[in-house]
């Protein structure tokens, strides 16, 4: 059932905003983890839930040679929120794939806008750092409900220098959609288009940009189970 995956143990778990924690991972046997990209994120399969996996965004600034670091979404009291994502506490066992990167395009005539929302914010924020070290110029919309549940806020701040960052807090479904909306407009067709975090905000994403660039550059970084980020 495991074969293809690496063993690994929760070592330690922490808060990065209200309903958000880190968690790290730790390979048992001291072997060094596989190296992955800025914006990569990783499958998760905990030993005693059968046919239970998730995929979650990996975090570089504290990740380390011989552990990784996620970020994941418990919303304490909502049962269904509970019952969607795994339950991960320290001491836990479980296995993880190799990372995966996503596609990103380095072409300074190419003009990037990208949008975040939830942990998703950990993989559009190395997406940006990737460009910045390319040297190419960006634009970065985040979505969060209230400041308190912001994550990665060091994150996008040090992205301010190489690129637009513009932050979007406690917006319902309409407002959400006029925002990102009037980010892409006017956009070239060759513009490409990064989003991460829950599937209807990238679904609401797709929508738009589909009026103003080619289907194919539109890159949606999927977490979790397919459903919810």
């Amino acid at each position: 059932m495991h074969d293809n995956l690496l063993s690994v143990i929760v070592t330690r778990k922490w808060q990065l905003a209200e309903n958000y924690h880190a968690v790290e991972l730790q390979t048992r046997s001291q072997l060094e983890l596989p190296s992955f990209d800025d914006g990569a994120c990783v499958t998760l399969v905990l030993n005693n839930v059968v046919n239970k996996e998730r995929i979650y965004p990996l975090c570089r600034s504290t990740s380390r040679p011989r552990s990784y670091v996620i970020a994941v979404r418990q919303d304490d009291g909502d049962t269904n929120r509970k019952a969607a994502d795994l339950s991960l506490s320290q001491g836990d066992e479980a296995f993880v794939g190799t990372p995966r990167s996503p596609t990103v395009i380095l072409d300074s005539r190419v003009r990037s806008i990208l949008f975040a929302g939830g942990v998703g914010t950990a993989s559009i924020a190395g997406i940006a750092n990737r460009l910045a070290l390319a040297g190419q110029m960006f634009e970065l919309h985040n979505f969060a409900r209230s400041p308190e549940r912001a994550v990665f806020r060091e994150e996008l701040d040090a992205l301010k220098s190489k690129g637009k960052v513009f932050r979007h807090f406690g917006l319902d479904a309409d407002r959400v959609g006029q925002a990102t909306s009037h980010a892409m407009r006017p956009a070239h067709a060759n513009t490409q288009i990064y989003c991460s975090g829950p599937l209807a905000f990238m679904d609401l994403i797709e929508r738009h940009a589909r009026d103003w660039v080619y289907p194919a550059n539109i890159q949606r970084i999927v977490l979790g189970d397919g459903r919810n980020e």
